[in-house]
């Protein structure tokens, strides 16, 4: 089994089972999650991709030791080589895809500004090892509203869970920080500006109303246009609580250096 699976791999239980028993419990725990039938999960293509086979899965280790990588490096090299295979597989595939990265294992109090802290730091570990540089259509500074996490010469759309969260439901998976990432062809003919894709966001959000303790956040905007400063989508409060749009943790200098050409 490749670091990079999918609920429809053949050998799946056993390959589980020859891992540490922390990501046998992780992925249970995030299939219960997604598949309990009430209140049913809220985001439904999520649900739909796991059904259908087209969510994809890796795990990293807190030690630095990726399960099943080959990355020289450990596990944060290893997460790199997973993000670019999925990228090919996102781009040539079915449209909606998603990777889901399990970190672990869990810590036995977990603690939603810390998970916070590993979210930013995951993602600038995994900006210096791109081998592509930062896309020069986008700004390389978090203080500027259009500014998306970019890897491997695109945008991402990516997304935090921990199970610290305790209101917001939605974004507990489980044990474990996982970090979900989608390439933005996921929301091909999804916008704001497209009926599909007001239609689509007016259905998740009602369902979260009955799923979450609290109510959508406003940093997720409204159905009928793009967010700005989309970073503050990536690990919500666990309230209502509007973060600065001037502190994304992001560093710029990790940006910078991924704008030069590799040598």
């Amino acid at each position: 089994m490749p670091s990079l699976w999918s609920s429809s791999d053949s050998g799946l239980d056993s390959f589980l089972t020859s891992q540490p028993s922390w990501l046998a419990d992780a992925y249970l725990a995030y299939l219960e999650r997604l598949t309990c039938p009430a209140p049913g999960y809220p985001c439904h293509f999520g649900v739909n991709g796991h059904r259908d086979g087209h969510n994809w899965f890796t795990a990293v280790g807190q030690s630095a030791r990726a399960l099943g990588a080959t990355g020289p490096d450990g596990g944060i090299a290893g997460l790199a080589d997973a993000l670019r295979t999925f990228r090919e597989r996102a781009w040539t595939g079915p449209r909606r895809q998603t990777l889901l990265a399990f970190v672990g294992p869990p810590d036995s109090a977990p603690d939603l500004d810390r998970d916070y802290q590993r979210f930013w730091d995951l993602l600038a570990g995994l900006t210096t090892l791109d081998k592509q540089p930062w896309p020069v259509s986008r700004p390389r500074d978090a203080a500027d509203p259009r500014w998306e996490w970019c890897f491997d010469g695109e945008p991402w759309f990516v997304f935090g869970c921990s199970p610290a969260y305790r209101l917001r439901r939605s974004r507990n998976l489980g044990p474990c920080l996982v970090l979900v990432f989608q390439v933005r062809r996921v929301f091909e003919g999804l916008s704001g500006s497209t009926l599909a894709g007001q239609t689509a966001k007016r259905h998740v959000r009602s369902r979260l109303i009955g799923y979450d303790a609290v109510p959508p956040h406003s940093h997720l905007g409204d159905d009928q246009h793009s967010s700005v400063f989309k970073w503050r989508q990536y690990m919500l409060p666990d309230d209502q609580h509007a973060r600065d749009p001037g502190e994304c943790p992001f560093p710029l200098a990790v940006a910078q250096r991924a704008a030069l050409p590799a040598p």
